[in-house]
């Protein structure tokens, strides 16, 4: 599933009082995801990483403290017993709730975690408890791993009743996913007009040599930042590349670089529209520029627009971005109406009333 559909199954499953389990190469988004199911909820995020945990330590430590008991004739017993202190993350989750907060509690690379680790975190997700400590029913469980058939990592599987326990949620890259959410991340521009042209960057292992990720990219973008707006050229290109090979390998590292030092047309603008529907002929002047266009880039472009016109437009404006829909085929057309109906409110607003838009829309349709 892709991150819209798997985040609306998480949901269902966590309404249902189930644990969701996430099964998705590194870089993914998992850890994004629930991220984001929090900050929608306004939920406190709590992250325990398995691979990272020793046997007995999400427990606790065992001590020994003094009890003192009175039996039935009124004597006074001093036993000892034994007591496990709290691991303070769970300690920072049963914070949280005394004040007042819903927690979600993810636990991510399950599977990488030792075999007796898991045992501890199974307890803690099908328990909700743990050596004495119980979890608040204001606290909800994430949990994600890698594929089992990763060659990547070393995983320790799951026996089928632990499998058994859990809602497992695939989770694959869509790129025109990735790009929606890199405009408004605010990912450098050359980035998504990367991946725009060679889509299937986005997600792609190598048996030798580093795999690129969604996660990856988003390294690249600042790493990219850095590097363009250099003042006393204090990185040079050879530098540049190297860094970008150890985020996404050699083979896309040649492949961005080139690209950005590359004489390719930049994107439509907005202001290209703008520009278009005041020559002789208007918007109809831009034909041959988006017939030679492909369909992410177009894409792209218009989602670009759509951000732009979002924060800050008019009718008018509004109105020339439809004109310029009207020359997109027409599938893609419809896509990116039918996006901006969902997804951006004051554009809609402005698209709703006007009779280009409905018209193109239902004609498209046909």
């Amino acid at each position: 599933m892709n991150f819209i559909d798997t985040m609306a199954s998480v949901e269902l499953v966590l309404a249902a009082n189930q644990v969701p389990l996430l099964v998705g190469e590194t870089g993914i988004g998992k850890t994004s995801l629930a991220a984001r199911v929090a900050t929608v909820h306004d939920w406190e995020l709590v992250t325990i990483d398995g691979n990272l945990l020793k046997e007995g330590e999400i427990g606790g430590l065992p001590t020994v403290e003094s009890v003192t008991h009175t039996d039935g004739r009124g004597n006074t017993h001093s036993v000892k017993t034994t007591v496990y202190a709290v691991h303070h993350t769970l300690e920072h989750v049963a914070q949280a709730v005394d004040k007042g907060r819903q927690v979600l509690l993810f636990i991510d690379e399950i599977n990488r975690a030792e075999h007796a680790v898991q045992q501890e975190l199974m307890n803690l997700i099908l328990n909700r408890e743990i050596n004495g400590f119980s979890l608040s029913d204001q606290v909800r469980i994430i949990a994600a791993m890698n594929p089992e058939d990763s060659f990547d990592y070393q995983t320790i599987d799951m026996d089928p009743a632990q499998q058994n326990r859990f809602v497992w949620l695939y989770m694959n890259a869509d790129y025109m996913q990735w790009i929606d959410w890199a405009i408004s991340a605010g990912i450098e521009e050359k980035v998504i007009e990367f991946i725009s042209s060679y889509p299937e960057y986005l997600n792609q292992r190598h048996e030798d040599d580093i795999d690129a990720t969604p996660r990856s990219f988003e390294r690249v973008s600042g790493l990219y930042t850095i590097y363009k707006n250099q003042e006393d050229s204090a990185y040079s290109r050879d530098v540049f590349m190297n860094v970008i090979r150890g985020n996404v390998g050699k083979l896309i590292a040649e492949a961005f670089v080139n690209f950005i030092e590359s004489d390719q047309e930049p994107l439509i603008t907005f202001d290209d529209v703008l520009v278009a529907v005041q020559k002789p002929g208007a918007i109809m002047s831009m034909a041959e520029q988006v017939k030679g266009e492909s369909p992410t880039r177009l894409y792209v472009a218009a989602k670009n627009m759509l951000h732009r016109l979002n924060r800050n437009s008019n009718a008018e404006e509004v109105h020339h971005f439809i004109e310029f829909l009207t020359l997109y085929p027409g599938d893609l057309r419809v896509a990116v109406m039918k996006d901006l109906r969902n997804t951006y409110e004051r554009v809609f607003a402005y698209a709703i009333e006007d009779d280009l838009f409905i018209d193109t829309f239902f004609e498209a349709q046909k």
